[in-house]
C-alpha cells in the first residue's frame, strides 16, 4: 500500500490507522494559524499529548494546527509519540 503526506505528497510509511498523517518536514512547519510555529510532544511517560510555541516555549492548549494554511489535528499516537493529520 502506498501512502503519501497529504500536504507535500512525499512518500511516508503506510499506516492504515492514520491515512492522512503528515511527514516530519510538514509537521515541523505546523503553526497556530497566525504563523506562530508549534512543537508537539508527549508530556508524560503515559503518552499525553502536549504542544508549545517554538519561540516562547509557552503552552499551546489546542490540538488544531495549520500547515501551509491547511487545517490539521495533532494528537497522541496509539503506541506513543504524536501524530499530526490533515482534517
Amino acid at each position: 500500500m502506498d501512502q503519501f503526506c497529504p500536504i507535500c505528497r512525499t512518500p511516508v510509511s503506510a499506516n492504515p490507522r492514520y491515512p492522512k498523517y503528515l511527514c516530519s518536514d510538514c509537521v515541523e512547519r505546523a503553526d497556530d494559524g497566525s504563523g506562530n510555529r508549534l512543537i508537539f510532544f508527549q508530556s508524560s511517560p503515559d503518552g499525553r499529548y502536549a504542544a508549545r510555541y517554538a519561540v516562547s516555549g509557552e503552552s499551546y492548549a489546542s490540538h488544531e494546527c495549520f500547515v501551509d494554511e491547511q487545517k490539521c489535528w495533532a494528537d497522541e499516537a496509539r503506541f506513543g509519540g504524536v501524530v499530526v493529520q490533515l482534517i
